[in-house]
């Protein structure tokens, strides 16, 4: 399961934080709505949101002034990885209506690189830090930001370890074991999985928290029936990721079912499966707009949404309200078990990739 905090406020406290923004982010919110619906209006929705650049127009009103202050908002990947476009839209959004200027970053799925970046953010003392850490590669940066007093707020996934663990002021994510439950649950159900077979779960790195806990999830359900799941490291590339599975798949002939633990297996499973010649059940984690086309052909059952706009939104601005407020920030579960299939793809083909 996704850890807790004895120290940290339930999540009720961010949608409070939320609704004190009050009528500014209710128009801004609009914007984002429109541009999406309506790609005649992107320009006015840009308009909107560069009129919130620099604090001109931030909504936070009383407490201490927060204007042109820095944030860090770090991705792991590079910008090709698709899953973080929306989680990158929702800490702009937050910065935006909050005052606050946001430093991105992209660590490349480099430990070295996010070191790095972590050291300069510390060095240059920096606001606030939200990072996603994949592992327990960032410990000591992560508490040297914590000894410099620099608020960090894990996002999307803690990979942490040890007294580490405390060094980050809140999770914003998916409760990665039970979303693993969740669809195993689905696939068995539906009956894409029976008893004894054999599944095939690629994801991205297998070292990663979300891999581990999606995947004892998983197996949580699988080991009931006697089934197996190989997991196999696939990496963050899409064509990468697609030519080891077609390998994989060409070597296992016998496999029974695709159960994909991250956004890139899942985008490229359905080209795998068929360049490998198999016609077998697909279900998996996110939403791209492959995954998407998957579900509505009836190529994959279904998907776990787990909302990385509200991870990216949610972590900048709870660090506003912390630098503003003091209100000490909340660990938050983004959706985690919500299912896209074809009963309810057709409400979000138009938020992908931008805000889904």
């Amino acid at each position: 399961m996704v850890r807790s905090y004895g120290k940290k406020l339930m999540a009720g406290s961010v949608v409070i934080g939320m609704l004190a923004i009050g009528m500014g982010a209710a128009s801004t919110a609009g914007a984002f709505s429109a541009s999406a619906a309506h790609p005649a209006t992107s320009l006015a929705a840009a308009e909107a949101l560069a009129s919130f650049e620099n604090g001109a127009n931030a909504s936070l009103s009383g407490g201490a002034n927060i204007v042109g202050k820095t944030v860090v908002f770090q991705v792991y990947t590079d910008e090709s990885t698709s899953f973080f476009v929306p989680a990158v839209n929702g800490a702009k959004a937050a910065a935006a209506l909050t005052g606050l200027n946001l430093d991105l970053e992209y660590s490349n799925s480099d430990d070295a690189t996010q070191v790095n970046q972590l050291e300069v953010a510390i060095a240059s003392h920096v606001a606030g830090i939200a990072a996603s850490l994949p592992d327990g590669a960032t410990d000591k940066a992560i508490c040297a930001a914590e000894a410099a007093h620099i608020p960090v707020l894990a996002w999307n996934v803690d990979g942490l370890t040890g007294s580490a663990l405390n060094c980050v002021e809140g999770f914003i994510g998916q409760d990665f074991v039970s979303a693993g439950q969740v669809i195993a649950q689905r696939m068995v159900s539906d009956g894409a999985i029976k008893k004894g077979d054999h599944v095939f779960c690629p994801v991205e790195t297998t070292t990663a928290v979300y891999a581990v806990q999606r995947y004892q999830g998983v197996m949580d359900v699988l080991s009931k029936l006697g089934a197996s799941c190989s997991l196999l490291a696939v990496g963050f590339g899409a064509s990468g990721a697609e030519t080891t599975m077609v390998d994989y798949l060409l070597g296992h002939r016998q496999t029974s079912a695709i159960l994909a633990l991250g956004s890139t297996p899942l985008t490229v499973a359905v080209a795998a499966a068929q360049k490998a010649g198999l016609k077998v059940p697909i279900g998996g984690f996110d939403l791209t707009n492959n995954i998407l086309t998957g579900i509505k052909s009836g190529q994959i059952m279904a998907t776990v949404d787990q909302q990385p706009y509200s991870q990216g939104f949610f972590a900048v601005l709870q660090l506003a309200l912390q630098l503003k407020y003091a209100l000490f920030p909340s660990s938050m579960n983004t959706g985690g078990t919500g299912l896209v299939d074809s009963s309810n793809v057709d409400q979000v083909l138009s938020l992908v990739p931008n805000y889904q």
